[in-house]
């Protein structure tokens, strides 16, 4: 490591920001590099964590398209950190569902993307029906990836 270096180095929390505000907005990686140039497998390392050291015009670009300055995107809010806990122990841990089938990337961010539908329903208000048939096609889904 190059002297200073070390000083660049963003906190893992981060890529998990980011990874949220990502998915708050139902976006996917490629949403996010057509709108601000930066490609979906760097985003996705910054992401994972295996990108610690981005150039601060990356981390410009990335705060100005989610509309949030850079100090709030490297600092994490505590609604966001107890979301966060959650998500980043379904990402980051190896574990197994009930039929001993070890849950891989894609079973991960299926399940992640279950939850996260099921958080921002509305089953008690006018969309509830709506909202019911998307769950179900997310749990279909899913389902279907831990079946494969």
């Amino acid at each position: 490591m190059r002297k200073g270096q070390d000083k660049r180095e963003i906190p893992d929390s981060v890529g998990a920001r980011i990874r949220y505000l990502r998915k708050r907005r139902n976006l996917s990686l490629y949403d996010v590099e057509k709108a601000t140039g930066i490609t979906a497998g760097y985003l996705q390392r910054i992401e994972s964590g295996q990108r610690k050291r981005p150039s601060y015009p990356v981390v410009e670009k990335i705060a100005e398209f989610f509309s949030v300055s850079v100090s709030d995107l490297m600092d994490v809010t505590e609604e966001e950190r107890r979301e966060k806990d959650v998500i980043e122990l379904l990402l980051t841990h190896n574990y197994t569902f009930g039929n001993g089938i070890r849950a891989n990337r894609a079973m991960k961010d299926g399940l992640v993307d279950l939850m996260q539908t099921m958080m921002s329903s509305d089953l008690d208000g006018d969309n509830k029906l709506r909202d019911s048939i998307v769950i179900i096609e997310k749990v279909r889904e899913f389902l279907e990836l831990i079946r494969e």
